[in-house]
């Protein structure tokens, strides 16, 4: 019977551990590709020698999204298998960052999202230098890649998986489902201990879609659980059951994260005795504390994605001042 490999590889971020599934077949084939980073190289190939293959041999590189971290190694590991690659084609404009000459433009994108959300200039300034180090040093470029649109199936020996679109961690998050035997690979769209972010889409318009990720995300959340899953196989930490208890307590955990917001708009006008509004960066400060980095963006992603949800609800109203945006509390 065909085996599925988990392999933790090491990160060097806070969250410091991914997943990767080996699986040995006629046609072997890994489930995301881990960080840059030699360590991680080391450690994947070692584990998949352990199960008895080849890095070399790889046929096919799945992505359940293009992530550092889960896509990392996969220019290595082409050049050394010549391995097909697959992701969703929602996740594509996201590779193109890794080409150096789109730097300038990826991040002046970016600087014009900080602006808007509040981010104060010296922040923005710091947290640019910190994200292009970051970037720089864990994405490579690669191409060739095969785009999914969901619905795919990718057979095995003795089973297949059929792929499903989830979109919210980001556009073009997938799940694989074992329909069989209730096996779903989850990537980072279903986490036993882990909250995953929401994560904003600097290219949606791209994409040619109404991107929203936090409503993107509590619709993933609820077909996920209508799927027959037994067993879940995570982008991070280990396997585990009882999908429906976990994919209600996280849309229950966004559902309170609004009414939070909507408390923390209603109290600022309040104290102002205006209709001022908060700023993006108010409410992820507020939710959230001080963030920096990568988790500054992290942070404005879902407090966007929540506000986003808001607006749309017609339980909040926006305005510009300039470059930024500010939300507050609509009264009835």
């Amino acid at each position: 019977m065909t085996k599925v490999n988990r392999i933790e590889l090491k990160t060097p971020f806070a969250l410091d551990r991914v997943n990767c599934y080996y699986i040995k077949d006629s046609t072997p084939t890994l489930v995301d590709a881990g960080v840059n980073t030699q360590e991680a190289f080391e450690t994947l190939e070692s584990e998949i020698g352990q199960a008895g293959g080849k890095v070399k041999e790889l046929k096919r590189i799945i992505l359940t999204h293009a992530h550092s971290d889960h896509i990392g190694l996969v220019p290595k590991l082409v050049a050394l298998s010549g391995a097909e690659v697959y992701i969703h084609k929602w996740d594509l404009p996201k590779i193109a960052h890794q080409n150096a000459a789109d730097f300038p433009k990826w991040i002046e994108k970016f600087r014009g999202f900080f602006l808007e959300t509040g981010v104060p200039l010296a922040t923005v300034k710091q947290t640019l230098k910190s994200m292009s180090e970051r970037f720089s040093k864990f994405y490579s470029s690669f191409s060739n890649v095969i785009p999914l649109e969901g619905g795919e199936v990718f057979s095995f020996d003795d089973f297949s998986v059929e792929v499903i679109h989830t979109p919210g961690h980001s556009p073009g998050s997938i799940c694989m489902l074992n329909r069989n035997d209730g096996t779903l690979f989850s990537g980072d769209s279903l986490l036993e201990k882990i909250t995953s972010n929401p994560v904003v889409e600097l290219d949606a318009s791209a994409l040619n879609v109404d991107y929203r990720a936090v409503e993107q995300f509590m619709t993933s959340l609820e077909l996920i659980e209508t799927l027959p899953v037994t067993n879940v196989l995570p982008g991070h930490g280990r396997p585990f059951s009882n999908h429906r208890l976990r994919t209600q307590e996280l849309y229950s955990h966004h559902e309170e994260r609004m009414k939070k917001i909507l408390q923390l708009l209603e109290s600022s006008d309040e104290k102002s005795g205006s209709l001022s509004g908060a700023s993006t960066f108010d409410v992820a400060n507020a939710l959230f504390g001080s963030l920096d980095g990568i988790n500054l963006l992290l942070g404005l992603s879902e407090a966007l994605g929540h506000l986003e949800v808001l607006e749309q609800k017609g339980l909040v109203l926006s305005r510009k001042e300039g470059p930024k945006k500010f939300y507050y509390f609509k009264k009835l």
